[in-house]
């Protein structure tokens, strides 16, 4: 999984804002004895054995000066507005407690899953051949824009919020890439399906459908996990997605029947969808760590 890096905000002062710039230092420079921690912070040796002290009691920090991932999110409760929620994104918005940053990023990031799914079911419409109200390709620009404003309030967010805040920051901008990527795979699918058509019918059409409706659900999985905090179904996700391996294995190996033109064609469509469906995977696999602070197997697709 990718991860991008947000810069420390400046202003912050006290003990706890030193105690993250200790971890940040740490998880960032990788120091190999103290002195040279110490002088990274800017702080006195003996200082940085008192804050060592309470981040190892915290299990943030291990021995070799190892930031524990784990740890690091579990301790970004405060931070993390989404962490442990078990709330929908409605309930949510209308607590009062939460930071107004947090609950823009939730209401844009619903904002954008919505967009970039109705892309993905214009794609399944144009290949299997059903007429649809509005393609892929003509909601691409309402997806742009809502990517780029979940893009903005992540920068505001960042900017207002001491690490390791941006480490949750940055898992949910490529949250916000891969739903951005989905969409532009549909766009990808139903074009080649507009140019060189396609024959839904028998059973490689079936097959076609049921991997479309296999992603649709990954899909659904995805958004209870990020917006409802459901990681119960994760477990079924990961079932899906084996499903989705099988099946794709087996529409590989039918298609060679056909002639090679056929053939490109289906492997040209099926390839852009394994990866629309690999985003929204890798997407719920960093939604399941945002909230639980684990990192659950990575994906297989």
């Amino acid at each position: 999984m990718s991860r991008r890096t947000w810069q420390r905000p400046l202003g912050a002062g006290g003990r706890d804002a030193t105690r993250a710039q200790v971890v940040e230092a740490i998880d960032r420079t990788a120091p190999e004895t103290k002195e040279e921690l110490a002088c990274t912070v800017g702080i006195s040796e003996q200082y940085l054995s008192e804050l060592l002290q309470e981040l190892k009691a915290a299990d943030v920090v291990r021995k070799g000066y190892v930031v524990d991932d784990s740890a690091l999110y579990d301790n970004s409760r405060h931070i993390s507005k989404l962490y442990g929620s078990n709330t929908s994104v409605a309930e949510i918005v209308s607590n009062e407690e939460i930071d107004d940053h947090g609950t823009e990023v939730l209401e844009l990031l619903d904002r954008l899953e919505s967009v970039t799914t109705r892309q993905y079911d214009a794609a399944r419409a144009a290949f299997l051949g059903e007429s649809v109200e509005h393609s892929a390709k003509t909601l691409e620009s309402l997806t742009n824009e809502r990517y780029s404003a979940v893009l903005a309030e992540l920068k505001s967010y960042t900017l207002t919020t001491d690490w390791p805040g941006n480490r949750v920051a940055a898992d949910l901008s490529t949250i916000a890439t891969n739903l951005e990527i989905v969409g532009d795979r549909a766009c990808f699918i139903a074009d080649v399906a507009d140019r060189e058509g396609t024959d839904a019918n028998g059973t490689v059409g079936e097959r076609m459908a049921d991997i479309f409706a296999s992603g649709a659900r990954i899909n659904e999985y995805f958004s209870r996990i990020l917006f409802d905090c459901d990681l119960a179904v994760h477990r079924q996700l990961r079932d899906e997605e084996e499903t989705v391996h099988r099946d794709l294995d087996e529409l590989f190996e039918l298609v060679t029947a056909y002639d090679p033109d056929m053939y490109g064609h289906l492997v040209t469509v099926t390839r852009a969808l394994e990866r629309a469906i690999y985003y929204w995977v890798d997407a719920a696999e960093l939604a399941v760590q945002i909230h639980s602070g684990l990192q659950p197997d990575h994906v297989e697709i």
